[in-house]
């Protein structure tokens, strides 16, 4: 496993290297190209020109922590976004993280944050209720495999309504808990807030969710800029008749319920919860 130094620990290189002389921002989208880890833990010590470029604010407006839910390297990748989240100085614009325990440091560091991406965090919707007051510049929310609740939604939704006006696109893709039984249970309470708190919304995905016609009428009369709507693996929608007319007519990009989900991202994590597209009772 490496081994996370404090960065006030690790001394920068004195030699200098032949590749020194190439401009910054060369060197930037080369480094940018490594992982995390490998930046920290060894490309900033290749030179002292290397170990001024990873410390650049602008080598750390994106940061992408991929989290395997097996693995046994979280804690290491939460002390290294730490580091990545200091060095960016306030300039953090995009992140994606696998930990409900960074999102007040992410919070109290980051007020330009345009992307918040949350992947295997468990129930974090307290968490986002008072991170989003730090997030004025927020413009995509996006949660897969993490467990919200339509009480937080609402929470949520009026806080990001309050704290982020520029919010317009907001994903909520299944639940770690979440099972194919399930979703046959509908409940349209995460859709009807998602309706009532967000209604500049432009994009939303809401993959193996409960809602029902319900919920998806009411979407659509709350929230009427929409331009995208993901619904597949949403096993309670029906679109025969009016309804399914007017998803066509009011949204440009729509993906059915019985749409495959194999180009997802994370499919491989997700695929339990989608039913065989020949099985006729969920066929559009």
């Amino acid at each position: 496993m490496p081994i996370v130094h404090k960065a006030s620990t690790i001394e920068p290189p004195l030699q200098s290297a032949p590749w020194a002389e190439l401009p910054v921002e060369i060197t930037m989208d080369i480094l940018q190209r490594l992982g995390m880890i490998e930046i920290v833990e060894s490309a900033q010590r290749v030179c002292s020109t290397w170990w001024k470029v990873c410390h650049d604010p602008a080598m750390w407006r994106v940061i992408n922590l991929k989290y395997d839910p097996n693995s046994d390297m979280r804690g290491v990748l939460n002390k290294i976004c730490r580091i990545a989240v200091d060095r960016s100085q306030g300039q953090l614009l995009k992140i994606s993280i696998g930990s409900k325990d960074l999102l007040n440091y992410i919070a109290d560091r980051s007020s330009q944050l345009r992307h918040l991406r949350l992947v295997n965090c468990g129930n974090v919707a307290g968490g986002l209720v008072s991170a989003a007051k730090n997030f004025p510049l927020l413009e995509e929310l996006h949660a897969h495999l993490t467990f919200i609740t339509a009480e937080d939604i609402e929470s949520v939704g009026q806080s990001v309504g309050r704290y982020c006006p520029l919010l317009n696109s907001f994903t909520l893709n299944a639940s770690e808990y979440d099972t194919p039984v399930n979703l046959i249970s509908a409940d349209d309470g995460q859709a009807l807030d998602i309706a009532k708190s967000m209604p500049e919304l432009r994009h939303l995905a809401l993959i193996a969710n409960t809602l029902t016609n319900v919920g998806l009428e009411a979407i659509l009369d709350g929230c009427p800029h929409l331009l995208s709507l993901d619904l597949r693996c949403c096993y309670n929608i029906d679109l025969e008749g009016d309804l399914g007319k007017r998803c066509r007519e009011q949204i440009v990009d729509r993906k059915q319920p019985c749409a495959s989900c194999q180009d997802y991202e994370f499919y491989s994590e997700f695929s339990h919860y989608c039913f065989s597209n020949d099985d006729s009772t969920f066929r559009d």
